[in-house]
């Protein structure tokens, strides 16, 4: 397993095992904890949250099967995980907003350690782009949080290059990454500055939904297609047995530091991303799975 430095005191493993779908997928108890300890015994020992996951369960599921039962695995693993989505409920109306303020921001973060079991997250990320944040209160809210012990570094999901100027311009902690969609069928932050950011500030990125939420398996559209035609050679061509790990080979070939998080919680997805480590694209290939998705030739 390779590993990245994203602090002088933090390094993820390359590989991130994301939670989105433990609820969904009935990781709980047992199954939780035996999905943590695979992980942890393949080297993936950063682990992707956010307080919405699983309509506010995946994170509780995460903390009482491994660290209320296990504390001292908590030395062992890193936590990432979010705030600031408002999913329908009774008790706001069913009104699905975001809310940046410190009053929430501290509510979600304290709830998140409660539930996960721990006294402190690696990271926190602002998990999407709020018109209505205000940058310097929440700035002083953030580095309130790293006083107290409780955040150890902070993060931006989802960010525009413009954004994420923006907010590291007020907290006084630098952002130690952006979580970003990236996969062969979304190739935007190729072009739109945000891996460019991640460049000037020398900072890994992490890629959520690097299979495109499993379209390359269940395509519907032309492009979907056309993408899986077009990994399947290559995965013919590199000697990998699934398309996923030529997916996960295109990410990497970026010259910015990504770290994929794998959404499902079935092990051979994340021994894919594992195994894809070891596959090297040559420029020629790349360029031509970059051609096949955007359907038009390279200029």
């Amino acid at each position: 397993m390779e590993y990245v430095t994203v602090a002088d005191d933090l390094k993820f493993s390359k590989v991130i095992a994301g939670t989105m779908r433990a609820s969904s997928e009935g990781l709980s108890g047992s199954k939780m904890a035996d999905f943590v300890d695979r992980c942890l015994d393949t080297g993936v020992t950063t682990f992707d949250h956010a307080d919405i996951y699983g309509y506010y369960e995946s994170s509780r599921l995460f903390g009482e099967a491994v660290l209320q039962d296990h504390p001292a695995l908590r030395d062992k693993l890193q936590i990432v995980t979010k705030f600031n989505i408002i999913l329908p409920r009774k008790e706001n109306g069913y009104a699905h907003y975001y809310d940046s303020s410190v009053q929430h921001l501290n509510e979600s973060l304290n709830k998140s350690l409660e539930v996960l079991h721990t006294d402190y997250v690696d990271v926190l990320l602002i998990h999407r782009l709020d018109p209505l944040l205000d940058p310097e209160e929440l700035a002083e809210g953030l580095d309130s949080l790293i006083k107290q012990g409780k955040v150890r570094h902070i993060g931006i999901s989802n960010a525009s290059y413009t954004y994420f100027e923006m907010v590291s311009k007020y907290v006084k902690t630098p952002l130690v990454t952006n979580q970003i969609e990236v996969n062969p069928l979304y190739t935007d932050t190729f072009f739109n500055g945000v891996m460019d950011s991640a460049l000037i500030h020398k900072i890994p990125l992490m890629a959520w939904s690097p299979l495109a939420g499993g379209k390359l398996f269940h395509p519907e559209t032309g492009q979907q297609f056309r993408v899986r035609e077009i990994l399947r050679q290559m995965a013919e061509k590199y000697g990998a047995d699934s398309i996923d790990k030529i997916a996960y080979a295109f990410i990497n070939k970026l010259p910015a530091t990504i770290c994929p998080i794998v959404g499902s919680t079935k092990f051979e997805r994340i021994q894919s991303a594992i195994d894809a480590q070891s596959i090297r694209l040559t420029n020629k290939d790349w360029f031509k799975i970059l051609e096949v998705s955007r359907g038009r030739e390279v200029l």
